[in-house]
């Protein structure tokens, strides 16, 4: 499937807008199922319509951006959705991915890739079956000829190599794998000696803006394709209120943040 769509020059440049249950956190801490849906659009839209000429691709998510991104008539962007509820089932400890939309609905959404997030623990009992959902995902997402972007995070002190290993020992070879920072430049080059031509990019998770950048450097030093970067670039944004304080924000912090992690990747990659 042709990922390729996604990048510029070769190299992911991606926005992650896709949160749901930690947005609305980040909307209002006290009361978080208690959101204005309106204003929650209005939040992704702006960010959208911001860094849209950036970027080139975007991850957002059906219930707050799918519609703000319809409602930016200028972002021609090619765009994934997830297949995933937000959150996750916790089985005594362990976390099972729940699916909520087929490829086809997600094509039929106007996307052109699908997004899977699975949590991973190697050593659970449910690591199998995380396996086998990425699996069915992969063949559903290829079924409707749309790429998949297997997210895996990773906990209970699991190696990202071992992950990543553990998927492609059951050929669940997705066309793009977005991962955590391995852990360093020698996990870089082990994840790239495994995927070969499969590309894969970085995801922020929320972390320090300035620690990605340092993880990201690494990391492309060392074959990762790019990002898909989210809260890291914007969080701060969300439970701003002032218009002016707002407008500031997406000018003069986020804008330069995302064009600071793009030279990073152009740098590196060139």
């Amino acid at each position: 499937m042709n990922s390729k769509i996604f990048t510029e020059k070769d190299s992911y440049l991606m926005l992650a807008l896709d949160q749901r249950g930690s947005f609305r956190r980040m909307l209002n801490p006290q009361d978080p199922e208690n959101i204005n849906l309106q204003e929650a659009i209005k939040i992704k839209k702006e960010i959208i319509k911001t860094s849209h000429d950036i970027f080139s691709g975007i991850l957002i998510d059906q219930d707050y951006g799918l519609p703000a991104y319809q409602s930016c008539e200028e972002c021609q962007k090619p765009y994934l959705l997830p297949a995933e509820d937000t959150g996750y089932k916790d089985l005594d400890g362990d976390r099972i991915t729940k699916i909520k939309y087929s490829a086809e609905e997600i094509k039929d959404m106007g996307a052109d890739g699908v997004k899977l997030l699975i949590y991973f623990d190697s050593k659970a009992d449910t690591s199998h079956e995380q396996i086998k959902t990425a699996k069915k995902v992969l063949e559903d997402a290829h079924s409707q000829n749309l790429p998949l972007f297997l997210e895996i995070i990773t906990y209970n002190n699991t190696p990202v190599p071992k992950a990543v290993s553990m998927f492609l020992e059951k050929n669940v070879r997705p066309d793009v794998f977005k991962i955590e920072f391995p852990g360093g430049s020698g996990e870089c080059q082990q994840i790239q000696e495994m995927l070969g031509t499969t590309p894969w990019i970085l995801l922020t998770a929320g972390i320090n803006f300035e620690s990605f950048c340092e993880k990201l450097d690494i990391a492309t030093k060392n074959g990762c394709g790019g990002f898909l970067a989210g809260r890291s670039l914007w969080q701060e944004y969300v439970p701003l209120k002032n218009p002016e304080e707002k407008n500031e924000f997406l000018q003069n912090v986020f804008i330069p943040r995302f064009n600071k992690v793009i030279n990073i990747v152009k740098n590196n990659r060139s």
